[in-house]
């Protein structure tokens, strides 16, 4: 008996299709960057040509070739406030300066151009102060589809009790994307149906033209000039577009919303689906249980998870903590496992 159980260990060795959690495939297919970051991957972006990532202390530019051709410090902060927002020519961190809650936006071509905006002094109406809340959401501050305006939320504290707002900020550059023209505050939207906690709001997504926010008192659609409207009731977890459709993903299966008159009125799909934070890379769209857990593909139907093949190094550090982002540049699926980033041509499936 000892014996075939030692045969088969040495077999489990050399074949990892029968041993490797999930499946009969004896594929290893993704790759790993060549670069050591200081600390955990909070973040990446597809940029045009380049992959963009971010750690509490470091910024990264890779390129189409998988080269990192940018490592730049950016400093450790006092605190932060949730995960960076990443646009195409723009990142911007949330975090504490001096004792002050700051916006501090950089530019991704020129690590010279830094622009703090201090969010308590942001103009509110008297007896109103304003912070930023510290969301426990997917995404902190989305942005435009051209990064020249940002939206990202925050509390508004009044003697009768505290809400959740937006504040929507317009960003000039220079035609080269290196300077900042100009970053001006146009509107502080004040929400007082979506209650302030940081548990409660789930993510802020731009859809077009406008930004979607989910949350357990609702989901609630912001216009580019700070009109608000609650567009769903309930406990919305996350929104995305595909084909012109837009779809709320819900705390509940059955509440599968969708709007085919972007974002005016939202009705039930008909069917459940399972899917909660939504991410879409090239024409796929991959599920989250919760922020950090392991990505898998939703069925085309939004009805069906199936599980994807990882590495089994991904696998190990797979703690329902690591994975953080999923996104498609260059010809090629990227996602950000703790300090690491890995990339493959194309997804595989267990079988």
């Amino acid at each position: 008996m000892n014996r075939i159980i030692l045969i088969i260990s040495v077999l489990c060795l050399f074949t990892s299709s029968a041993c490797y959690k999930g499946g009969p495939s004896a594929s290893n297919p993704w790759n790993k960057v060549n670069f050591s970051a200081l600390g955990p991957i909070r973040t990446m972006h597809a940029a045009p040509v380049e992959v963009h990532a971010i750690t509490d202390q470091e910024f990264f530019r890779i390129d189409s070739d998988n080269n990192v051709i940018e490592e730049r410090p950016i400093g450790l902060a006092a605190a932060y406030f949730g995960r960076p927002a990443m646009g195409d020519w723009v990142f911007t961190r949330f975090v504490e300066k001096n004792g002050k809650n700051v916006a501090e936006f950089h530019l991704a071509r020129n690590s010279n151009q830094i622009f703090d905006l201090i969010v308590n002094d942001i103009p509110v109406p008297a007896g109103t102060t304003i912070s930023l809340e510290g969301t426990a959401a997917k995404d902190v501050g989305a942005f435009n589809d051209n990064s020249t305006q940002l939206a990202f939320p925050v509390e508004l504290n009044r003697a009768s009790g505290s809400n959740l707002g937006v504040v929507i900020v317009d960003i000039t550059l220079s035609g080269t994307k290196e300077e900042f023209i100009s970053v001006e505050v146009i509107s502080v939207v004040d929400i007082p149906e979506m209650r302030s906690n940081a548990q409660f709001m789930s993510s802020i997504s731009f859809i077009g033209g406008a930004y979607y926010i989910t949350h357990q008192d609702g989901g609630f659609k912001v216009s580019a000039n700070g009109n608000y409207s609650q567009v769903a009731s309930g406990w919305t977890i996350d929104a995305f577009d595909k084909g012109g459709t837009i779809y709320m993903t819900s705390f509940s299966s059955f509440e599968f919303l969708k709007s085919e008159n972007n974002g005016v009125t939202f009705e039930r799909v008909g069917t459940t689906s399972p899917a909660k934070y939504v991410y879409q890379a090239n024409d796929q769209y991959f599920h989250q249980d919760n922020r950090g857990f392991e990505f898998k593909l939703i069925s085309d139907d939004f009805e069906e998870l199936r599980d994807i093949v990882y590495n089994r190094d991904i696998s190990s550090v797979s703690d329902n903590s690591a994975f953080w982002n999923m996104i498609y540049m260059g010809g090629r699926y990227y996602i950000n496992v703790q300090n690491d980033i890995w990339y493959l041509d194309e997804i595989e499936i267990k079988e």
